[in-house]
């Protein structure tokens, strides 16, 4: 079932936005350790698991990435999922490992993973396309535009999340005006962070083999504290622009 959006014309504060996503995860630091820590140990063994396959050829590398990759898929969302579920319902404890909307974020995540990954295929084969100067260019700009395009229909994952999915082309619809925005809210709540993410990993890869997990871990760390903040954000802008349900038409639903 979906769920019609609120009439348009209602535009996002791109301060007040960011500083609510900042201060949800803040306010509630204890909580997100709470509901973080199984899902980060697992995905630290995925980590782990990958840097001992690792330096054993092409093969040994790409199964190390894919590893490296379902890891964060599978268990990562588990978090996301775990947070979204707080920040718009209130849920504090999470009875299982995978809580309930994770197939549905899930999945809602592959499809639009598999529409970028898609759309970035063809650019890049664009790229590659004489003369470059001017396929690259286009290239370019197809790829700020796709960046554009993912931002617009996030609200697809807090929807998904709460199970109330809506439609990629409902989650487009109701960003109309709003889309840079939200992009712009993106980018101030997850920029600072992978800003140190990159730091440590050149810290990490300067250093002994040994402690790369350790490294790897404080990495680990810094994102999930980041989509911790991005998702606070697009729990809020999703709660403004899809009001909660009174709670009889709910049970009656």
């Amino acid at each position: 079932m979906t769920y019609a959006a609120t009439p348009s014309g209602q535009q996002i504060d791109i301060a007040a936005s960011v500083r609510a996503a900042y201060t949800t995860v803040t306010d509630n630091a204890r909580l997100a350790v709470d509901l973080a820590w199984l899902p980060f140990a697992i995905v630290v063994g995925a980590e782990f698991l990958a840097w001992l396959v690792a330096g054993g050829g092409w093969f040994a590398m790409i199964l190390a990435l894919l590893i490296q990759a379902a890891g964060f898929a599978v268990f990562g969302t588990i978090f996301i999922v775990r947070w979204h579920r707080f920040v718009l319902l209130g849920e504090t404890v999470s009875e299982t490992l995978f809580p309930r909307g994770w197939g549905t974020f899930f999945m809602t995540a592959v499809k639009v993973a598999v529409a970028v990954f898609v759309a970035a295929f063809v650019l890049s084969f664009i790229a590659f396309v004489p003369p470059h100067f001017l396929t690259g260019l286009i290239a370019v700009i197809g790829y700020i535009a796709l960046a554009f395009a993912s931002a617009r229909v996030s609200l697809v994952f807090p929807a998904a999340a709460i199970e109330r999915p809506i439609s990629l082309r409902e989650g487009w619809d109701v960003m109309a005006g709003n889309y840079w925005r939200l992009f712009a809210c993106l980018l101030c709540c997850y920029v600072p962070f992978g800003i140190v993410h990159y730091i440590v990993d050149k810290i990490a890869g300067g250093g002994p083999s040994v402690l790369w997990i350790v490294f790897q871990a404080v990495a680990l760390a810094v994102s999930f504290a980041g989509v911790a903040v991005v998702a606070s954000l697009l729990s809020d802008v999703y709660r403004g622009f899809y009001p909660p349900q009174p709670q009889a038409e709910r049970r009656a639903s």
